[in-house]
């Protein structure tokens, strides 16, 4: 909520020198894109909880008698968890940049603050694709809610329930795997081919009726590098092709052509791996397109605002259809 000029005043002085080279020389600080998100389905909503329903039939064929003995019990399981809601509150004062040699950012004939060119570079450089990383390292898959404090900024990680959590979260109440939990895995293999055995091992314990179904496996960027290089140590090189999806054959996982693993900015640290079906995997999201946009409004003389607020989760529809190792679930 400041703007801080005091390095570049310190080394080029407290004047603007005009000049098209002034923004040519400007880069911005490359930050970590949103990755998470995009592998689940947004799902538009005007609510601000979702709730599902999973819905089942027991057994139904036995051998003929002519009595009539009907069997079969339709069952429905309901899951519901929030959205949350999340907002960027912004603060600037472009007339520190003025008098410097950023005063470029500054320099039109217009009073109003919020129209100055500041104003879209700071939107487009950084704010948006600030919002990216935030969501990436600290709360798509680590984020765990904590209520903010009135009229202090919330924690870094306290604006909604990562993976992680909601992971956890099913699998204390028994709900993953079919109600069967973590498919035991054990601690990352010190060896890369170790550990890219260990990998299809765990997978070929889903039951049969979903590995087929499946797409991704996701995991921490780390570790899958420890998988790509595990399949080139355990299978040699025949593997170092990309197919006509583009898709590199070291990461699709063997007997499952259809399965790649794919590594998350958000994972890292963590050696929680998981799956599921695609249609699984949702994004309830709750006045969507303000996300994207802001108000940006000078509210006060020569002060620029900018704010918006929406609501979202990441999910599963059905918590029975998420297949998960032993790692990382306290």
């Amino acid at each position: 909520m400041a703007i801080e000029v005091a390095q570049v005043v310190a080394q080029f002085g407290a004047y603007y020198k005009p000049g098209s080279d002034n923004q040519k020389n400007l880069r911005s600080m490359l930050y970590k894109p949103s990755e998470t998100a995009k592998y689940f389905s947004t799902r538009p909503t005007e609510d601000t909880i979702w709730r599902g329903n999973l819905s089942s039939l027991n057994r139904v064929v036995q051998p003929f008698q002519k009595a009539y003995t009907p069997i079969g019990t339709t069952t429905f399981v309901p899951n519901l968890f929030p959205l949350f809601k999340l907002k960027v509150d912004l603060l600037e004062t472009p007339d520190d940049l003025e008098p410097s040699y950023l005063g470029f950012l500054t320099n039109v004939e217009e009073v109003e603050r919020a129209k100055w060119p500041f104003v879209r570079w700071w939107m487009d450089q950084h704010v948006h694709t600030r919002m990216e990383e935030d969501f990436e390292t600290a709360e798509y898959f680590k984020g765990v809610y904590a209520a903010p404090v009135a009229g202090i900024a919330g924690d870094a990680g306290t604006s909604m329930d990562g993976l992680r959590k909601v992971i956890r979260g099913y699998n204390t109440a028994g709900r993953t795997n079919l109600g069967n939990g973590a498919i035991a895995m054990g601690a990352p293999a010190a060896s890369d081919a170790d550990f890219c055995t260990q990998i299809e091992e765990w997978f070929a314990q889903i039951p049969s009726q979903f590995r087929d179904k499946i797409d991704f496996i996701f995991m921490s960027k780390d570790n899958r590098y420890k998988y790509r290089r595990g399949k080139r140590a355990k299978y040699g090189k025949e593997f170092n092709f990309v197919t006509d999806q583009g898709v590199s054959g070291l990461v699709i996982l063997e007997d499952f052509p259809q399965v790649s693993i794919v590594g998350l900015e958000s994972h890292q640290g963590s050696d929680l791996i998981w799956c599921s079906v695609p249609l699984n995997r949702i994004r309830p999201q709750k006045k969507a397109s303000l996300a994207n946009s802001m108000l940006v409004k000078e509210f006060s003389p020569r002060v620029v605002s900018a704010y918006t607020d929406f609501w979202e989760a990441l999910n599963f529809e059905v918590p029975e259809f998420v297949f998960h190792n032993d790692q990382d679930l306290a």
